[in-house]
């Protein structure tokens, strides 16, 4: 029986067979279990893959938005692997103007003069290649005006923001760099170790953590000590492989 195609009918049939109605009940019972647990999981599975949305709540490049989905922390993302990010984006976002054509990216606020015209800088990907443009703040949209934007123009030089380009882009990046991953989780794990005591501490928006066992004055930052066992600034010791709460 698939639940999806239960209906009354069905179930009034089944309950004028009353040789039947047992095991109806039980297939029944049986049938909505297995779907309920099917969702549960479902749901699972989607809370793990947005477990550092909250994190990242602030992203406002694609580069952010790679870091967000592979699981990287701000610190990491903006200093170690900044250019390996950066470098992701631009090859995906090439891939597309193959089948999309030209695209352009502008990523920050407008340069030049307060009182004399203002200018974007912006990235045009053509024919496998990435050049450096400027184009006038005049012509960005003023909803875009502080957005990282994908764009295409016509041949009067009217701007087509390409808003539905960003999650592929970021999708394709998030392939290309997803080592990074693995790579800060090796990190992170030689530097758990059970038994220490830690100190968390924030440091410009970001969660640090130092080894008070060791004296050593190294820190990290860990992504998923941050989404999963944060509970403000104090002492965690490791017990049992899990970093837990001892004193603020």
């Amino acid at each position: 029986m698939n639940l999806s195609d239960f209906n009354l009918k069905n179930l009034g049939k089944e309950l004028l067979e009353n040789n039947v109605l047992s095991n109806f009940v039980s297939n029944f019972i049986n049938e909505l279990k297995n779907y309920l647990d099917e969702n549960k999981n479902t749901n699972i599975i989607n809370n793990q893959e947005n477990k550092y949305a909250d994190y990242w709540t602030y992203e406002n490049i694609m580069e952010d938005g790679v870091a967000a989905t592979i699981g990287l922390s701000r610190s990491g993302a903006e200093m170690t692997y900044h250019k390996e990010l950066n470098k992701a984006i631009e090859e995906s976002i090439l891939e597309l103007s193959e089948q999309e054509g030209t695209l352009y990216r502008k990523k920050y606020p407008p340069n030049g003069s307060m009182t004399g015209e203002q200018f974007y800088n912006v990235n045009k990907f053509e024919n496998g290649k990435i050049t450096n443009i400027t184009i006038p703040k005049s012509k960005i949209p003023e909803a875009f005006e502080s957005e990282d934007i994908i764009f295409q123009q016509d041949k009067k030089g009217n701007i087509k923001v390409r808003a539905d380009l960003r999650e592929n882009i970021v999708n394709l990046a998030s392939e290309k760099v997803k080592h990074l991953r693995e790579i800060e989780e090796k990190r992170n794990n030689e530097f758990k170790k059970e038994g220490h005591i830690y100190k968390a501490f924030e440091l410009d928006g970001c969660i640090f953590l130092k080894d008070l066992t060791e004296g050593s004055k190294t820190t990290i930052e860990d992504i998923d000590f941050t989404a999963s066992s944060f509970e403000g600034e104090g002492k965690y010791q490791v017990i049992n492989g899990k970093y837990e709460k001892i004193s603020d």
